[in-house]
């Protein structure tokens, strides 16, 4: 990883960090009590997990990440917390290193999104997931944004966003899909609804300053485009401009989808 490669992945371990229980998994706390044995797949560091681990006590909870440098964060906030009814490890959600019908919930945040075949991943969280258990799934969706004021240089480095992760196997409309996902699955009592990551304060617009930055600063990103013809050096400044400019008008205002979808095994 090179150091510019390992500036963005602090950066987006800090992002991750500020995710929070109660507003990431909120569509999905009905289905927790004391007790409650879960699976928190891509957990990151950690943030999510333990917050839903506290709701779960004294149950078991496991978060899996196939990133070690964020399994380590997480694990080290969770003893900093003084949660002790969670454990975190490294793992592929394509390959479980768990037994079937092991969990009575299983969740994923903002993970189906990277998976080049989603069904694949689903299928392993449903052979973890008891008989009768539920299903959490919850992802963004880049194929519509609220943006205001709008200037083409912004829409366009969003364009190049989802080009990028597209590239890599993601899929950014995935939000959208999971409802189709669970049925296709064979999941029970499968419903679906959304929700805005909105940015309408004034440090919540420095906020996604920072976040499209770090994006449009990625070498990886800047080195696809030149080969690619995605986009020229130029027009990615403009694009980093846009979204400075952007921040610094009055009643500026940006708002994403998330979308979320339930089922049972």
């Amino acid at each position: 990883m090179s150091p510019e490669q390992a500036t963005g992945h602090v950066e987006e371990t800090r992002r991750f960090r500020l995710r929070d229980s109660d507003l990431e998994a909120g569509f999905f706390l009905q289905h927790l009590n004391p007790g409650t044995t879960l699976l928190d797949a891509g957990c990151g560091p950690g943030s999510i997990t333990t917050g839903l681990a506290k709701r779960v006590a004294p149950a078991n909870v496991i978060g899996i990440d196939a990133d070690s440098a964020r399994i380590d964060v997480a694990s080290r906030d969770a003893v900093a917390a003084g949660v002790s009814n969670v454990l975190f490890q490294v793992a592929d959600v394509t390959s479980l290193p768990f037994d079937d019908d092991s969990f009575d919930v299983v969740f994923a945040n903002a993970l189906i999104e990277h998976l080049p075949d989603p069904s694949i991943g689903i299928k392993e969280l449903l052979r973890v997931l008891k008989p009768g258990g539920c299903i959490g799934l919850r992802s963004p969706d880049w194929g519509t944004a609220l943006l205001h004021p709008e200037s083409k240089p912004m829409l366009d480095s969003i364009a190049l966003r989802n080009r990028w992760q597209r590239h890599r196997g993601g899929i950014p409309n995935a939000g959208r899909l999971l409802r189709g996902l669970l049925l296709s699955a064979g999941c029970l009592n499968v419903t679906a609804g959304a929700t805005a990551d909105s940015h309408g304060t004034e440090s919540e617009a420095q906020e996604g300053v920072r976040y499209m930055h770090a994006i449009l600063g990625d070498p990886e990103l800047a080195s696809l485009s030149d080969e690619h013809g995605w986009a020229s050096a130029d027009e990615i400044k403009a694009m980093r401009q846009s979204w400075t400019d952007w921040a610094a008008q009055p009643g500026a205002f940006t708002s994403f989808f998330w979308c979320h979808a339930t089922g049972t095994k």
